[in-house]
This record gives C-alpha cells, sequence and structure tokens, in this order.
C-alpha cells in the first residue's frame, strides 16, 4: 500500500499513512510532471499539426477502496479510480473524480457483489479545463465456492468536449483488480480504470 502525499509503501498492516493520515493506495502512480499551461489556441495548433488528432496516454495515481455488507453475510467492495495522470510532448492532463457511481447485488447463497465506477471526472489538459462523463461501464461477478462473491466494476471509456473546437474521449486499456474476504462468508472485489489513452479530435465546422 502507499501514500500518495508522501510517497512512500507500506505493508498491509495499516489503512492510512502513520505520517500523514491520508488513505492509503493500491499502487503510487506516476507523480505528475510539471508542465507550463498552454493556451487553448495553441492546443489546436498541436493538434492540427497532428492531423486532427492527439493521443495521451494516462495512469491511475490514486485508488479509492471501500468496504459494505448487508446482514447476515453478504460482502460488497467497491473500488475506483480517484485521480489520473499523464503527459506527452509537453502536454499534460490530470483529473479528478468528482461524482462516483455506485451499485450492489446479492446472488444465492450470501453472494454480495458491489461495483463501484468514476462516473465524472474534471481536470484540465497543459492548464485548459473539462469535464468528462462516462459512457460505458464495464462490471463482472465472480465467485468463489461455497459462498464469497466477487463483484467488480471500472469505466471503460468516457467522453467530453474542451472549448468549441475539440471533443475528448478517455479510454482504458488495463484494469486492476484484487479482492478479499471477511468472516463469515463475505467476498469483496475490487476493479478499477488503470491505465488508457485520452484522444482530443478536431472538431468539424458546422
Amino acid at each position: 500500500m502507499y501514500c500518495e502525499r508522501c510517497q512512500c509503501q507500506y505493508e498491509g498492516w495499516t489503512k492510512k499513512c502513520p505520517v500523514c493520515h491520508t488513505q492509503l493506495s493500491d499502487q503510487l502512480g506516476p507523480v505528475p510532471q510539471e508542465v507550463e499551461p498552454i493556451a487553448y489556441d495553441d492546443l489546436l495548433s498541436r493538434v492540427r499539426a497532428n492531423g486532427g488528432r492527439l493521443t495521451l496516454h494516462w495512469e491511475t495515481t490514486l485508488v479509492r477502496r471501500k468496504k459494505g455488507r448487508t446482514f447476515p453475510y453478504s460482502g460488497h467492495g467497491y473500488a475506483w479510480a480517484a485521480s489520473v495522470a499523464g503527459s506527452h510532448d509537453g502536454l499534460a492532463m490530470q483529473f479528478e473524480t468528482t461524482h462516483t457511481g455506485k451499485d450492489r447485488a446479492c446472488g444465492f447463497p450470501y453472494r454480495g457483489y458491489g461495483f463501484a465506477w468514476a462516473a465524472e471526472m474534471a481536470g484540465h489538459i497543459s492548464g485548459n479545463e473539462l469535464t468528462l462523463s462516462a459512457t460505458e461501464v464495464v462490471r463482472e461477478r465472480k465467485w468463489r465456492f461455497p459462498y464469497d462473491g466477487f463483484g467488480y466494476a471500472w469505466t471503460e471509456s468516457m467522453s467530453g468536449t474542451c472549448g468549441d473546437w475539440l471533443t475528448v474521449e478517455l479510454l482504458t486499456t488495463e484494469v486492476g483488480r484484487s479482492r478479499a474476504t471477511g468472516f463469515p462468508y463475505r467476498g469483496y472485489g475490487f476493479a478499477w480504470a488503470a491505465e488508457g489513452t485520452l484522444t482530443l479530435d478536431l472538431r468539424e465546422a458546422t
């Protein structure tokens, strides 16, 4: 487990950083590079110079996890990408999850499935702000004999616009997942968007 603020790793004996008390995450993402903001017209020029499409690679820098349960046996695990970041050729992107989708289901006998995903994210591309909304969410159910159920969900794609001339699409290419169990018969599945691409497309004039 890792502390994003202190950039330190800890073993599984604690869920919060003993130094700054920040909630620990499953993995320590890349530290966002310091990139100077650029004007919107300059961003447009870079997209045009690249044939009207520009793609950045991103990685999740913070994962949130929660556990819940329903009486008497069902456990529900929830996880989502809380922040993502990436950079390419002098451009930088950074987004935070502002709204989380959450759902749960039960299966016979005693199997609980929890699902959570990033429903909306807000951030910027080199200082140019925008909001992304989920357009596709994937859910999976797994179980282990005889009672443990594990629910996994993640945001497969998001979309938005940047200014008047750019459409933005975020795609997930790699998914992180883990699971845990609790006494008695409680299984917790966790999944999150781990890395992917963000593509800027120049909109056609109407």
